[in-house]
């Protein structure tokens, strides 16, 4: 007898998974400069998916003889595109080398303060 899990494989893989800011930074760089087919995706899109940072999107096929189905593609929310901006920041600061192997952690971006 099998007993349902609470988990299917992908939540499973999700719950105990960590990444580095250095993966979803490359993650989300793939996903803004190439058409990626969701159903070939990586793991990691899973992940920025559930973090609001990639959305798919139904691209139409080429108009040629014969039926072609439309494919869902990777793309970055608004989200998403912010969140590549400020690790692309990251990356160009001297601590990246110390950043980059830390697990990912959304930041916000602070609101701005007024000196007083």
């Amino acid at each position: 007898m099998r007993f349902a899990s609470a988990f299917d494989s992908t939540e499973f893989l999700m719950s105990i998974m960590t990444y580095s800011n250095e993966a979803v930074l490359e993650a989300l760089r793939r996903a803004q400069l190439r058409q990626v087919p969701w159903v070939k995706r990586p793991l990691v899109f899973e992940f920025l998916r559930t973090q609001g940072l990639l959305e798919t999107v139904r691209q139409r096929t080429a108009a040629a003889p014969g039926y072609h189905s439309p494919v869902d593609i990777a793309v970055l929310t608004d989200s998403g595109k912010a969140e590549i901006e400020r690790l692309e920041r990251d990356e160009r600061a001297l601590r990246w080398d110390d950043l980059r192997a830390l697990g990912y952690s959304r930041h916000d971006e602070p609101a701005s303060v007024i000196a007083p």
